[in-house]
């Protein structure tokens, strides 16, 4: 990540930090990367389909990731959700997290991918719930 201009910045457990704690990831005990989790910040864009992620509304970011995951009908919930084709989360749709809108409509907190480990995790503590 400092190669393409971000620095660690923190380091807890499992999980790595950047760019002003908006980038988190999350990787297993070989160091392979599990789970990369955003938030909004000012300084970085991050894109899905041609969309930044924090300037649309939570409803709009989810309905075009739902249409990109072809795995059935998928029912909006503000908390969290997880695509399982793509393995894309989103994660507490909140007027405090638009930064860009002046706080007057609901924007994901996170927006994170991981790989299939991270699914299996998922998956496992689903199972158990």
């Amino acid at each position: 990540m400092a190669a393409i201009g971000f620095p660690l910045e923190h380091s807890r457990n499992s999980v790595d930090y950047f760019c002003e704690s908006c980038m988190q990831v999350s990787h297993g005990p070989n160091d392979e990367v599990s789970f990369i989790g955003v938030s909004g910040n000012p300084n970085v864009t991050f894109v899905f389909k041609g969309i930044d992620v924090f300037r649309h509304s939570a409803i709009d970011v989810f309905s075009l990731m739902a249409a990109s995951d072809n795995s059935g009908s998928h029912e909006f919930s503000r908390y969290e959700y997880l695509f399982p084709n793509q393995i894309l989360t989103l994660w507490d749709a909140d007027e405090q997290y638009d930064r860009q809108g002046g706080e007057s409509r609901k924007v994901w907190g996170q927006v994170g991918i991981g790989n299939s480990a991270y699914l299996a995790a998922i998956s496992a503590i689903k199972t158990k719930m």
